[in-house]
């Protein structure tokens, strides 16, 4: 067929072309094949010549014949030669042919040299090789042409002489190729997979040229190198394309082992952090809508790594510097991550990943010959880059995968490591007897794994792991010039990689069988490593600056892969041995981990004995700790806490091995010297531990330099400067510390009471002042203790002799921080005790220096003492002079609580400190107690405060908090808050914090003052052996100086000094809250010297309460109070100084009730203190208090008007009007001063129908009552003629009382009786029988006389007189029974003669007796004098007569026996001594109808038969009120009742006091003397008993009362005492009495009197120094409320003692039986007294026995009389 025939065939079908290669037919062939447009069909094809011709020029091509003679070559046979084509290529195959006619051109050729058998010489290999030169890819003729080259060259295997150009042809084709890969033009992903799919046929055809043999032998090295390396070019294009788009990358990756590199529980989401783009495979990401896609860099890195699989054999070493990289490269692009390292399961079974392919690659090389130079390569590229020509953004790539690489590397070895162990625990146990192993059925994997032929022979784990804490190092310390943003992310990819490491390391180490640790070698590598892996964590911080916090406890929750690897790695147990230790690296980069975090290290180390000698390096830890700033920062509190807790613990640990012990102090002194030169931290850093230690160290050095001395030269004086020579710099600074105060509390220096700027003295002699008045130690010092902390181990025991000693401290110190676990954390207060500033601190260890030194064994040792006085001194004068206040109130708290025993042996009081109660009422009247809702468990128990007696619910007095800090919440301490309402929340807030609110500039605001202190107070030291005297200090020695006598003098001058210039309240609010209770302690301000500050001490109280000078100096006055309160508090010391008195002269006494009267216009509280103290002075300083009584009373009469002032004005009244000896200044004024001011309480009191009072019911009527007592005592004290000018006022004030009420009421009918009675006349209420009596009324001396002849009885008023006619002639006897008593008159009628008719006997026996009368004077009897003779008298009620103790200057009746005294016994006429007056008016009143306005009208006869009962029921009933009060002795130590009951006997003081009280009476035939229920057959003999003309108590004394044998619980005695509503307790038990020691129904009132100086009591000592002054105190049941002027305490003389305790127990029982009676004050019921209760007797008969008045009319003229003058009818 000819070509023209082919030609215009056009319906001749083309034959399909066989595939001779392996080329896939292309894509863009068949899409143009497939166009629309068709030629039309020929009739006749062409021949083969003619489609020739027709493509020969000068014929112009055409593209259907070209295809047409492409086609029919493929079948053409025989095949032309080549020439006859030659014209047919040359013209489609130039370059200036159109691309069609090239493709057709190419595909002619490749049809041709395909079929072509024939031989081709180099020559016309090199003439048809010029076709395809100078020619780039292009999409539509590349596979063509590279077709046709290929097959011209029989597929690589003829390319002799062409080598060269063709590979060079062939890169410059790939290169086209890639660059149209690469150009991203194609958006169809079929077509960008056949761009994949050509450069893939290149690199293939370029691989099978040098594949032959003959042609890479013509090839050079360097050739070779080149397509190496530019493939290395293409593969690191590729490697610069990012990571393709999720829906990009459908294949989905292979899933991972159970642990990889991803942390458990992070969720990875489109969209979150990655650890950088290249690490993620582009087979990560699925998507099902999308045909498979190739990242450029995989398409890459397969070429390459076939390329170089192909060549790597025929490459050179040096070429090694060149594929290293590129594979490191393309590594880290495709690194995912790994799973955990395991020897029994690998990946899971997928096709093996492209990293997998590069990493075995590297293996291949790594394990072959030219391992070692890898090596080398793989070292240079872990770190950082150096040469300033290299492409540095490419070289933390390289790094990546380096340390990829070498974690390859470390996991092969470790999972051999790991599987050889493995092999062996299998085999170990498998052997048999015969020592063959019989278990051989290992797994051929885990064989491989044990001895991996690709084993990297000559680099064990340990020089990798070197390798790789250096490179960790290096890229730590590296900082670009450039690029810095992406240096780091690279770098933090790279550390993130050498974590992953260490963990894939300690994973092994976990692995290991119990017990196998490891080596001393991987320690160190892997604890450099993880330190210089935290280097890199150092500079990170957050937008805010602070620096990024690790989350331990969460690592997953960390921001970065790096960070939650590194998180994990730091969270691991702290048991792992590391050096650096885990925890050293821990607190490396504190900053970066939480308080609570690094608070847990401490315990950690300490448990592991990480701390302590036990481990070498434990010095050097405590210097990493201590030298570590960024632990002790302000936000530390629970870290500062458990370094403390293990510094402490370790310390104690080793007070028994000095060497040891001192190289920690001298750390611990660096430490504290450093914290002193950081002023800015004080306030908000606790490190009171440290400065403890420096103060346990000073005492331990100063004993073992004694011991020392004392070994060497046991003769040495003591005393001398070089004594304390070892411990003076520590005390120098911890003084120097105190003074100065680093950062100031307030914004000025106002607290500091020295206005001077004199320096603390320095306790020790020191040729260096400056080391006293400066924190900062000389350059010299420093240098001497600074240096390598190893170097201070030398000469230190071995290590091996003190572990069981530190096994035994090791396992206390868990217990207790156990123990203390349970208790909430101090973060209300992070810390177990309170915050304090660093001078404060200071003072604490000062504090404890002089503890250990003087209340421990210590104190025997001279050299002891002397120091011990030395740190007294310097804390004395710290109170003055040292400039923070928070400081000197420090020192306030512990000398304060110093006391002294009755020995002057002194002691810390501690249990005891506040046993009345005192401290607390002095803080409440300033706020300084919290509320009670905020109080918590702070707040006193009822049986704690039964213990002291403060059972009184009576807060009137006590002012509500105005001004006080917040409230802590673990109860643990009243915290220093500065709000001035209550904080309710649970934490109290930091003083470091900045207040919420902050005034403007233009606003002037006052400063408001911190509060300091409150009660109850949490100490921020704790003394040794508190409550126990110490052996060598004294307050004073009356027998001779000693060097154990501090200087109290000083003390009190101190004191004196805080008084006159004081500017900060908190100090002196202080002083004054607390000041009164130590100096009730008298013996410890004994001595000349103390006797001569005191008196200045109260001069200048005087002076400044009566000028208002006091406390004048406080700069800043908290809200709500003022100079009164301050003055208020200052009375509470003046009333303690009465104690005093003996100190002070007559001038300066009468200055105390001076002030004192002063003080009665303060407000109320003042009013109730001054109160109280004058009536002490009317005790103690009775000629000052009646020089000043009538100014009192004046004053009284003006502020009554507040009817709470009520109670304390009237006990004030009632017992100084009990004192005749005041009442001789007094005028008639006074007088009726004292009778308004009882009056007017009772007018406001007397409550009227439908009336509220305005205090409680039980009150209310104790006040009636005590009014009615103030005047009936008073009135008895105006002298008899006086008595009447008073009635008037008296009545008119009564009547007022009245006024509003139909008639008057009872109780004030009973005082005009009882005024009628005593206004003219001072007798008894209740006669006494008389010889006159005895001789009258029974002249025939008979057994049971009648001597009445007759008698009659009128009702006259409220009185029953009856007149009886004796039988002796002339006589007749007159009884007059009214409500305030019995009157008895025996009257003579002179009327008629000697002798009556028929009497033979004149009557000269009345005559004698008359005379005998007044010589029968009855005298006080002994015990043992004569038979009793009150048998045979008649039984009278229990009554007596009541009368004022007198003197009517007659002898004085015989000396008392010394144990006894006197003893009144029998009938005893008067049962006391007085003048006796009586007014003529006295007879006629009693006798009178008074108070009847109609007297005939009120005269009435009364039947006889009704007398008796009446007789016998008014008779009962005693004339005047009764009382009964208990009084026990409490023995030494003795705390139970049944102890204190059995008692029979007390002290020489206590019996005096007895002899005082009362008088001792005889029970048996006591007719006159209320007994008060005692039996002398079963109670005893004799009791105590004291009366006046109002009232009788009789005392029922323990110790007076038979212990009978049967009787075990002894209750016959506690039937009495049980049964008292008061008691007097005198303890001298040494412990504070409770209150219910004595449990009974009726438990009111405890009247306790004390020693004010605890101390041993001798059971016969009668020393007068130890019984000068006693402590009364009053305990009350709960709800009552303080009705006596004692307050909470006071002191009062021995000789004055009874006489206070009697007044107090009279006044206690009325008040308790009105408290009783009123059903606790719950009911308002009447308490009836005796006279009211006559009274009611009286009236009930006159209204139900008497016949009613006859009232007749009115009378008119004079028969009108006729009924009125029928006397009979009336008598």
């Amino acid at each position: 067929m000819s070509r023209q025939q082919q030609d215009a065939d056009p319906n001749t079908r083309f034959r399909q072309r066989s595939n001779t290669t392996t080329f896939a037919p292309f894509a863009w062939r068949r899409k143009a094949d497939t166009i629309s447009t068709t030629v039309q069909p020929q009739t006749q094809p062409l021949t083969f010549d003619a489609l020739v011709e027709a493509l020969t020029p000068p014929a112009v091509p055409s593209l259907t014949h070209a295809r047409s003679l492409a086609t029919l070559i493929a079948s053409q046979s025989p095949l032309p030669q080549p020439s006859v084509l030659n014209p047919v290529w040359a013209a489609l195959c130039s370059h200036d042919s159109p691309s069609s006619l090239q493709a057709a051109g190419y595909e002619i050729m490749a049809t041709f040299w395909e079929r072509f058998d024939g031989h081709l010489g180099t020559a016309d290999i090199l003439q048809y090789f010029s076709l395809f030169l100078h020619t780039v890819w292009a999409a539509d003729v590349g596979e063509p042409r590279l077709r046709a080259l290929r097959a011209l060259t029989r597929g690589g295997t003829e390319v002799i002489g062409i080598e060269i150009p063709l590979l060079s042809l062939l890169r410059t084709w790939t290169e086209g190729a890639f660059d149209a890969y690469m150009s991203g033009d194609a958006s169809d992903p079929t077509e960008r997979a056949e761009r994949e799919r050509h450069i893939d046929l290149l690199a293939t055809f370029l691989s099978s040229v040098l594949e032959q043999p003959e042609s890479a032998a013509r090839v050079s090295e360097g050739d070779l190198a080149s397509i190496l390396q530019f493939y290395a070019s293409l593969l690191g294009r590729a490697l610069t394309v990012p990571p393709l788009s999720p829906a990009a990358d459908p294949v989905p990756s292979p899933p991972l082992a159970a642990h990889t590199d991803q942390p458990a529980g992070v969720k990875t989401t489109i969209g979150a952090h990655r650890r950088h783009p290249s690490s993620i495979s582009i087979r990560s990401i699925s998507s099902p809508h999308l045909p498979s896609r190739k990242h450029p860099a995989e398409l890459m890195v397969i070429i390459y790594l076939d390329h170089l699989s192909s060549q790597l054999k025929a490459l050179a070493p040096k070429f090694l510097t060149l594929i290293l990289p590129v594979l490191l490269r393309a590594l880290a692009f495709f690194a995912s991550p790994l799973p955990r390292v395991s020897i029994m399961t690998g990946r899971t079974h997928t096709p093996a990943s492209l990293e997998d392919r590069i990493q075995k690659t590297l293996n291949v090389l790594f394990s072959g010959p030219y391992g070692s130079s890898c090596m080398a390569i793989l070292k240079r590229h872990l770190l950082p880059p150096t040469d300033i020509g290299k492409d540095l953004h490419i070289a933390p790539i390289i790094a990546l995968g380096a340390h990829r690489t070498l974690r390859n590397i470390i996991r092969q070895g470790l999972c051999t490591k790991m599987a050889r162990a493995y092999i062996c625990r299998l085999t170990s146990v498998s052997y048999p007897t015969a020592g063959v192993p019989g278990n051989k059925d290992l797994e051929k994997d885990l064989m491989e794994r044990a001895w991996s032929k690709d084993d990297i022979s000559g680099w064990d784990h340990t020089r990798l792991g070197r390798l790789l804490c250096k490179s960790v190092e290096a890229w730590v310390k590296f900082t670009p010039a450039d690029n810095r943003e992406d240096y780091d992310m690279e770098k933090d990819k790279i550390m993130d990689e050498a974590a992953c490491t260490m963990r894939d390391i300690f994973q092994e180490f976990d692995e290991r069988e119990d017990g196998v640790d490891m080596d001393d070698e991987e320690a160190c590598v892997a604890g450099a490593t993880l330190r210089q892996l935290t280097n890199f964590v150092r500079p990170i911080r957050t937008m805010d600056g602070a620096p990024l916090i690790l989350p331990l406890d969460q690592p997953t929750e960390a921001p970065t892969p790096f960070l939650r690897t590194l998180s994990s790695l730091l969270a691991r147990d702290h048991s792992t041995y590391m050096i650096p230790l885990l925890s050293t690296t821990l607190f490396f980069i504190a900053d970066h981990l939480t308080d609570a975090d690094t608070a847990k290290l401490p315990s950690m180390m300490f448990e592991q004995h990480d701390l302590s000698p036990a481990s070498p390096d434990w010095l050097k830890s405590w210097e990493d700790i201590l030298s570590n700033p960024t632990l002790f920062a302000p936000t530390r509190a629970l870290t500062r806490l458990e370094i403390m807790k293990a510094l402490r613990s370790v310390y104690d640990s080793l007070k028994d091995m000095p060497s040891y012990r001192k190289s920690l102090a001298d750390l611990v002194f660096d430490f504290c010297r450093v914290q002193a030169d950081n002023p800015q931290e004080d306030l908000t850093f606790d490190s009171s531990v440290a400065w403890r230690i420096l103060g346990d160290e000073v005492v331990l050095r100063t004993v073992e330099a004694h011991t020392a001395s004392a070994s060497v030269s046991p003769s040495s004086e003591p005393g001398t400067p070089a004594l304390f020579a070892p411990i003076r710099e520590l005390i120098d600074l911890l003084t120097a510390v105190a003074v100065e105060g680093g950062v100031q509390e307030d914004d000025d220096d106002t607290g500091c009471a020295n206005t001077s700027d004199t320096p603390v003295s320095p306790a020790f002699s020191s040729s260096s002042a400056s080391a006293v008045v400066t924190p900062m130690l000389s350059r010299k010092q420093s240098e001497q203790r600074g240096g390598n902390a190893r170097d201070r181990d030398s000469n230190m025991p071995s290590v091996m002799s003190i572990l069981s000693s530190l096994a035994g401290s090791r396992s206390q110190s868990q217990h207790s921080q156990e123990h203390e676990n349970v208790r909430p954390p101090l973060v209300a207060s992070p810390v177990s005790e309170p915050i304090l500033p660093r001078a404060a601190v200071a003072v604490v260890s000062l504090v404890s220096i002089f503890s250990q030194l003087a209340f421990t064994p210590h104190a025997l040792l001279q050299r002891n003492v002397i120091l011990a006085g030395q740190i007294f001194d310097t804390l004395v004068q710290l109170i003055g002079q040292a400039k923070s206040p928070r400081t000197r109130l420090t020192v306030l708290q512990f000398t304060m609580r110093i006391r002294a025993d009755r020995d002057h042996r002194l002691y810390f009081v501690d249990a005891h400190y506040d046993p009345d109660g005192n401290i607390m009422t002095l803080a409440s009247l300033i706020g300084r107690i919290p509320e009670p809702s905020l109080f918590g468990q702070a707040q006193q128990s009822e049986d704690e405060r039964a213990s002291s007696g403060d059972l009184n619910n009576d807060d009137s007095h006590v002012r509500k908090p105005q001004h006080r800090g917040t409230q802590e919440r673990d109860g643990r301490r009243a915290s220093r808050g500065r709000g001035l309402k209550p904080n309710h929340s649970a934490g109290s807030r930091s003083r470091s914090r900045a207040p919420l609110l902050t005034p403007s500039p233009s606003t002037s605001q006052v400063k408001s003052q911190e509060t300091l202190w409150q009660f109850p107070e949490s100490l921020p030291f704790t003394s040794v052996d508190p409550d126990n005297p110490s052996e060598g200090i004294f307050s004073y020695d009356p027998i001779s100086e000693s060097i154990g006598v501090l200087s109290i003098n000083s003390y009190l001058s101190a004191i004196f000094d805080v008084l006159e210039k004081e500017r900060n309240w908190e100090i002196i609010s202080y002083v004054l809250c607390h000041l009164p209770v130590q100096l009730a302690n008298k013996h410890l301000f004994c001595g000349p010297k103390c006797r001569e500050v005191i008196a200045r001490l109260l001069t200048s109280l005087c002076s400044g309460l009566a000028c208002g000078g006091l406390a004048s100096s406080i700069d800043r006055w908290p809200l709500g109070l003022k100079p009164r309160d301050a003055h208020g508090l200052a009375f509470h010391t003046l009333t303690v100084l009465i104690s005093y008195r003996r100190h002070f002269d007559l001038p300066l006494r009468h200055a105390i009730v001076d002030v004192l009267l002063k003080g009665l216009d303060s407000q109320p509280t003042t009013i109730t203190c001054c109160l109280q103290a004058l009536t002490l002075c009317a005790f103690e300083l009775l000629p000052s208090l009646k020089r000043s009584l009538p100014s009192i009373l004046e004053k009284l009469s003006q502020i009554m008007s507040n009817p709470d002032m009520a109670v304390h004005i009237l006990s004030f009244l009632s017992i100084v009007g009990s004192i005749r000896a005041l009442h001789a200044n007094l005028r008639e004024e006074d007088f009726k001063m004292v009778f308004g001011v009882a009056l007017q309480y009772l007018q406001h009191h007397n409550r009227r129908p439908g009336a509220t009072p305005a205090i409680s019911w039980g009150m209310s009527q104790y006040v009636r009552s005590i009014s009615f007592y103030v005047v009936y005592v008073w009135f008895l004290a105006v002298k008899l003629p006086h008595r009447h000018r008073h009635i008037s006022y008296i009545t008119r004030q009564l009547l007022l009382a009245n006024e509003g009420k139909d008639d008057i009421d009872e109780p004030t009918e009973v005082c005009f009786d009882w005024l009628a009675r005593y206004a003219y006349a001072s007798a008894d209420p209740r006669p006494a029988r008389s010889t006159l009596s005895e001789i009258v009324m029974n002249p025939n001396n008979l057994a049971s006389p009648d001597p009445a002849v007759s008698e009659k009885t009128w009702i006259l008023g409220n009185s029953v007189v009856t007149i009886r006619a004796l039988a002796r002639l002339g006589w007749i006897e007159v009884l007059s029974r009214r409500p305030s008593g019995l009157t008895r008159f025996l009257c003579k009628l002179e009327n008629i003669p000697l002798v009556g008719p028929g009497d033979v006997d004149p009557d000269m026996v009345s005559v004698a007796a008359g005379m005998m009368m007044e010589r029968d004077v009855p005298r006080p009897e002994r015990p043992d004098a004569g038979v009793d003779r009150s048998l045979a008298t008649n039984p009278r009620s229990d009554t007596i007569s009541t009368v004022v103790v007198g003197d009517d200057g007659r002898a004085a009746p015989p000396a008392p026996d010394p144990i006894t005294g006197y003893v009144w016994s029998n009938t005893a006429p008067s049962q006391r001594r007085k003048y006796v007056a009586v007014d003529p008016a006295f007879f006629a009143l009693q006798l009178s109808p008074y108070p009847d306005r109609n007297q005939p009208a009120s005269q009435r006869m009364v039947d006889a038969a009704l007398l008796p009962a009446l007789f016998r029921s008014l008779d009962q009933i005693p004339v005047i009120d009764t009382h009964k009060v208990g009084i026990m002795y409490v023995a030494p130590g003795q705390t139970h009742e049944l102890d204190i009951l059995r008692n029979t006997h007390g002290s020489p003081a206590y019996t005096r006091f007895l002899e005082g009280i009362g008088r001792l009476i005889n029970l048996r035939g006591q007719v006159d003397v209320y007994a008060g229920g005692l039996s002398p057959d079963e109670d005893g003999e004799y009791a105590y008993a004291w009366w006046d003309d109002i009232g009788q108590v009789l005392y029922h004394t323990a110790t007076m009362m038979p212990s009978k044998p049967h009787d075990k619980y002894c209750v016959d005695k506690k039937r009495h005492i049980g049964n008292d509503y008061v008691r007097i307790v005198w303890n001298d038990s040494g412990i504070p009495y409770r209150f219910d020691t004595l449990a009974t129904q009726f438990q009111f009132v405890n009247i306790v009197i004390e020693p004010h100086s605890l101390g041993a009591i001798a059971a016969f000592s009668n020393n007068i120094h130890e019984n000068e002054y006693f402590k009364v105190t009053i305990q009350r049941a709960s709800g009552m409320s303080d009705f006596t002027p004692v307050g909470d305490f006071k002191l009062i003389s021995a000789e004055q003692l009874p006489l206070l305790v009697r007044q107090l127990s009279l006044l206690a029982d009325c008040f308790a039986s009105v408290f009783e009676r009123t059903e606790r004050d719950t009911k308002e019921v009447e308490v009836i007294s005796n006279w009211r209760a006559r009274l009611q007797k009286i009236m009930t008969f006159k209204r139900e026995k008497m016949p009613p008045l006859q009232t007749g009319g009115e009378i008119e003229e004079v028969m009108g009389q006729e009924a009125y003058r029928n006397f009979t009818a009336t008598f």
